[in-house]
């Protein structure tokens, strides 16, 4: 898809295939509206006053034979009243005419939305190329027979203000770097797990790290992992045939090289079977989107190139698989950390924390700024902020604020959940120092408080995803998030 921003107070004058124009609920019409409407000997105005055109948020009216003499297609999309129209108002906007001009398969069109209200130009401009990849997405390649390309080809974007048009190209640059990354994400993690293993996840990184020559991509194996002791990691991939790998991948933008870095830390369990705590048959083949966390890490490192931001930044995609199997871990086990810390096992099928602990300790070398971790960790999590937000824990308070300003900036939205001395009192152990799982209460704070066990040496935050990586049933597939609101995180440190 290409987009452009054309410098002009004129909608007449475009020659694009259609032209797509927004009308308000209340009788105070744009210029352009009204330009249009004196071009289509007052088609425009009548078809608003019979009813046939209507300004409520989202209704489109497409036209084919318009008395004008460029012959042009007019889509003419609600956007409610016009003070009201704002970042979300956008978006429904943005949803309902890119659908429309999909089924209608138009190739190229000019859209006046940055006109409308100057003090979201620039936010709009960033969301649409997002929206417009969401929408056209498919993910095909086991198909026998292929999705059509989507026919929508070049989006031309008309606005006028001179002084601030660089900010709004500057958006939309970003919005389609965003956008990219997101879909690098969704394809990642849609893979079939019989694709995506760890060797997959690292193969892929290598090939980024060709694309980019900004990137530095090393993989650690087991015999690697082994060495340095990341014994609670190698536990959980023993019952798989698939060899766990750590794939990191450094970017050095910042002057100082050695600047400390942001570090990003993804789980990457390409299946979860549960393991000796086996799961239940039904929706299990969803457990090949338990490595979302590495998905999201990936993706956004795609963009931190592409934007070449400047900061240093870590991703690490932690690898594994859990499996039953002759060689699996079983609960009873008592496994010792990287960081010396002992895990009694409670539950195999808790197994992304175990993966987790010892990836946070490892990245102690690098002695970060800040590390967040992303996991599809708890069920609990949806059980307490169903699909519609990420949850936010960490040992940081201006941290989690920072992540939840960047989601509400981002629209990929987070909230903050507890960490306290109440709840660390479920994970201690009669014969280690901890557990791995403690039950259902506040299960997604636990699994938190675990991890902030090996997080005590930086400043630390957990995003859990469980709720939010992916959808379910008819529509079944990654969602690419929380890619957007890290992205945004780290432009907002630059």
């Amino acid at each position: 898809m290409q987009y452009a921003i054309k410098n002009s107070t004129s909608i007449i004058k475009q020659k694009e295939e259609c032209l797509v124009v927004t009308v308000n609920s209340d009788k105070t019409q744009s210029n352009l509206i009204r330009e249009l409407d004196q071009s289509t000997n007052d088609m425009i105005s009548q078809l608003i006053n019979s009813g046939d055109i209507s300004g409520e948020l989202g209704k489109t009216t497409f036209l084919y034979v318009t008395p004008n003499s460029t012959k042009q297609k007019i889509l003419v999309v609600g956007c409610g009243q016009g003070k009201n129209f704002d970042i979300n108002a956008a978006k429904k906007v943005i949803q309902a005419a890119i659908k429309e001009l999909t089924t209608k398969k138009v190739k190229n069109i000019c859209w006046d939305i940055l006109t409308l209200n100057p003090a979201i130009s620039g936010e709009i401009a960033k969301q649409l190329p997002q929206i417009t990849s969401d929408l056209t997405y498919s993910f095909d390649q086991f198909k026998s027979t292929k999705s059509k390309q989507p026919s929508l080809q070049k989006i031309t974007l008309l606005y006028s203000d001179k002084q601030t048009i660089n900010h709004v190209e500057s958006q939309l640059f970003q919005g389609q770097i965003i956008a990219d990354a997101i879909t690098s994400t969704k394809n990642i993690a849609n893979m079939p797990s019989n694709v995506c293993n760890a060797k997959y996840l690292a193969e892929e990184s290598e090939s980024l790290g060709k694309q980019y020559i900004n990137l530095k991509v090393t993989c650690l194996g087991e015999k690697e992992l082994a060495k340095l002791n990341m014994n609670a990691y190698l536990a959980v991939g023993r019952g798989s045939a698939n060899e766990s790998i750590m794939t990191v991948i450094e970017y050095h933008g910042a002057k100082d090289k050695k600047a400390k870095p942001y570090v990003l830390v993804g789980k990457g369990l390409t299946f979860d079977s549960g393991g000796i705590s086996i799961k239940p048959s039904a929706s299990m083949d969803e457990m090949k989107y338990d490595m979302c966390g590495a998905a999201t890490v990936f993706g956004v490192m795609q963009a931190v190139a592409e934007l070449k931001l400047p900061i240093n930044v870590v991703g690490v995609m932690a690898g594994c698989e859990n499996m039953p199997d002759g060689n699996s871990y079983r609960p009873g086990d008592i496994l010792t950390t990287m960081s010396g810390t002992t895990v009694e096992i409670i539950n195999t099928d808790a197994e992304g924390r175990l993966v987790l602990c010892d990836v946070l300790t490892y990245v102690e070398r690098f002695q970060p700024k800040a590390v967040i971790d992303i996991a599809t960790l708890t069920g609990a999590c949806i059980i307490a902020l169903g699909h519609h937000y990420t949850g936010v824990m960490g040992n940081n308070s201006q941290l989690i604020e920072e992540l939840v300003n960047s989601s509400n900036k981002a629209g990929d939205k987070a909230w903050s959940l507890p960490i306290d001395s109440d709840f660390q009192e479920q994970i201690k152990s009669t014969c280690a120092d901890i557990v791995n799982a403690s039950g259902r209460d506040g299960g997604t704070i636990t699994a938190a408080c675990f991890l902030s066990r090996f997080t005590e040496k930086y400043q630390w935050a957990h995003l859990d995803i469980a709720g939010t990586a992916w959808k379910s049933g008819a529509n079944k597939g990654a969602t690419g998030r929380p890619v957007a609101m890290l992205i945004q995180y780290l432009l907002d440190q630059k």
